[in-house]
């Protein structure tokens, strides 16, 4: 026997040896498959348990038992099979996605994907329907399902914070896995990117979501400060959004102060006979906002003015005590209320109006009786 001929018969032995090896992986998936497609989904979602009990073709069980339960998740049967459908879908989802990522060379899930977002889609359809008729514990439950599959996705963690009126103290105390600065940062990504995120809902979106930390006993000033400075920015300020913006101003007096900053920074100003360039728009930090209104108070109590503490402490050791940082800080002694006559007197001011006019991302506001606090980074 030649070379070429012992190459040709070792080749047809491979072939034969490997549909005798692989029969039944090939006859399985194609039969869970055709089930599927052929709507035949009670007998694909059995099949498919049976393949899974005896560990065959594990990724196509686990991917047509998830979409043949999301056609049938009314289903009568379906139902006294498994309390939660929605979630008994998932299930799937999570075992494929958690093989994919210790499998990165495999193929399967880039050429399902259509397939696997198919039944995460309707699952958080199916968390949106539950918010919107006010069943959050239900919402609460598929988000945080869809969550442990995809803990990455910006998108599905701005869902679970609405949850919540995005109050991010609410939102950590829940999710032990994610803290203030992340969350805020990834809030942020969504709505600066809403266009992306939510299509041609995003303008609704975003004015629901103003409403929503409106009505809420106390508003997360960090998330409501982001969509009211970005929004101009990605639609026309339609009547809708100036009456949103015009009731925060009034209800938080450093949403008002944040504009009344926002507008100089808008337009440029001449600090100590300088002029200064116009600068982008900051937002509000909760953490900077917690520092400002602290000292404030321990000022106001203590009955002192001066950057540094009674104790020694800067300014930038009392935001890290908060768990941030800052660049710069203003104080200001002054009995009134209105926020337009402390900001015009930092304006005044060379320093201070350097402080305002730097180049700053966020900032955070605190006033107790005379005294004022401003800290930006």
């Amino acid at each position: 026997m030649n070379q070429k001929t012992f190459v040709t018969v070792i080749g047809i032995f491979l072939l034969l040896w490997s549909f005798f090896i692989f029969p039944t992986n090939i006859s399985a998936q194609n039969k869970v498959q055709k089930l599927y497609e052929g709507e035949s989904y009670m007998k694909c979602i059995n099949l498919c348990n049976k393949n899974l009990g005896k560990s065959i073709d594990k990724q196509n069980s686990n991917l047509y038992k998830s979409l043949s339960i999301i056609e049938l998740v009314n289903d009568k049967k379906l139902n006294q099979m498994y309390s939660d459908p929605v979630s008994e879908a998932l299930k799937g989802i999570k075992r494929n996605e958690k093989y994919a990522n210790s499998h990165p060379s495999d193929y399967f899930r880039s050429e399902n994907r259509y397939r696997i977002d198919k039944v995460v889609r309707f699952a958080l359809n199916t968390a949106d329907s539950s918010y919107n008729k006010g069943d959050l514990k239900y919402a609460d439950k598929i988000l945080k399902k869809i969550r442990a599959v995809y803990p990455k996705n910006n998108l599905y963690l701005y869902k679970y914070a609405k949850l919540f009126n995005f109050n991010s103290i609410a939102v950590i105390k829940k999710d032990k896995t994610i803290n203030e600065k992340d969350l805020h940062k990834r809030l942020y990504e969504v709505i600066n990117n809403c266009k992306k995120y939510f299509n041609g809902q995003s303008k609704q979106e975003l004015l629901d979501d103003l409403n929503l930390m409106y009505n809420d006993t106390a508003a997360d000033l960090e998330t409501a400060s982001t969509i009211l400075v970005l929004y101009p920015q990605k639609f026309k300020q339609d009547a809708e959004f100036q009456i949103q913006a015009q009731k925060f101003q009034e209800k938080y007096w450093q949403i008002k102060m944040l504009f009344e900053v926002n507008n100089t920074r808008a337009t440029g100003v001449a600090c100590g006979g300088l002029l200064t360039e116009p600068k982008p728009a900051i937002i509000l930090s909760n953490c900077l906002c917690r520092t400002a209104q602290k000292y404030t108070e321990y000022m106001n109590k203590e009955d002192f003015f001066s950057h540094t503490g009674k104790d020694g402490s800067s300014p930038w050791q009392r935001a890290s005590k908060e768990s941030c940082s800052a660049d710069a800080e203003n104080l200001a002694e002054n009995f009134t209320k209105n926020t337009n006559i402390v900001v015009k007197q930092w304006l005044n001011s060379e320093g201070h109006c350097k402080n305002i006019m730097g180049f700053h991302t966020k900032a955070g506001f605190g006033h107790a009786g005379e005294y004022w606090v401003q800290m930006f980074k």
